[in-house]
């Protein structure tokens, strides 16, 4: 299944919906002048069935249905440049989800999240709280395929790009979620605030406790944020009640 994000396509189908009725009308008074069409038609509202809106089509998604939607997605110009669309990585039981910003480099190429130089940091601060992504771990982005030159997502292509997110969510119902990165953060919860401040709080996405911390790649590039990252792994794992390295 193509997923519309035509908005055009179905206000123009809604147009000519209502000029062919009005036509028929037409015809239906010149044979019978006493006729009034007495319906009230949302010829907008009707289109939808022909021309789905796409959050109304990814509601209806299962995880490996998903998956496949998001190798063939069109909704934003990234598929132009990408060479594999990175939908997640991790199973429909996970206590955690990580959501990244976008893939970058390695992940285009691979198809994977977090497998680079970034993904291996990644990997060990799952390990530090006994996670690891063949278990309670989903590891995802908020937009599926690399923007060029690794630079930040643009509005229309995360407006795209959510409501795969919010399916992947709705089907994981992990019990906690961890936002890496300023981009992710300010996208799940809609402002602007520097990450520093949104640190060591537990906020709550689509009713799941959410964690806020620092891009992998950040930490790498300023190894002085390692122990701001453990103190948010350890408020994580105190909401799923791991153990950690002492």
């Amino acid at each position: 299944m193509q997923i519309s994000n035509d908005k055009d396509k179905r206000e123009n189908l809604a147009q000519n919906l209502k000029k062919g009725w009005q036509l028929l009308n037409e015809v239906h008074h010149y044979l019978d002048p006493s006729f009034t069409d007495q319906s009230d038609i949302d010829f907008l509202d009707l289109t939808k069935a022909i021309v789905p809106d796409k959050e109304d089509v990814i509601k209806t998604l299962s995880l490996p249905q998903l998956v496949e939607q998001v190798k063939s997605c069109t909704l934003c110009p990234l598929y132009k440049t990408r060479t594999n669309s990175v939908s997640g990585q991790g199973g429909i039981n996970a206590r955690l989800m990580v959501i990244g910003e976008a893939p970058g480099k390695n992940e285009d190429l691979e198809g994977l999240p977090f497998v680079g130089n970034s993904g291996k940091y990644l990997d060990s601060w799952m390990k530090a709280i006994n996670l690891t992504r063949d278990h309670s771990l989903y590891i995802t982005n908020i937009v599926k395929c690399r923007p060029p030159n690794n630079r930040d997502p643009e509005k229309n292509e995360i407006e795209a790009c959510l409501p795969y997110l919010k399916q992947q969510i709705a089907l994981i119902k992990p019990e906690a979620i961890l936002c890496l990165g300023k981009v992710a953060a300010n996208t799940l919860f809609e402002n602007q605030e520097p990450l520093k401040d949104m640190r060591q709080k537990v906020f709550r996405y689509q009713q799941i406790s959410t964690v806020v911390t620092y891009h992998p790649s950040a930490v790498l590039r300023n190894l002085s944020l390692r122990k701001e990252v453990w103190d948010d792994l350890k408020l994580v794992a105190s909401l799923l009640n791991l153990p950690i390295r002492s």
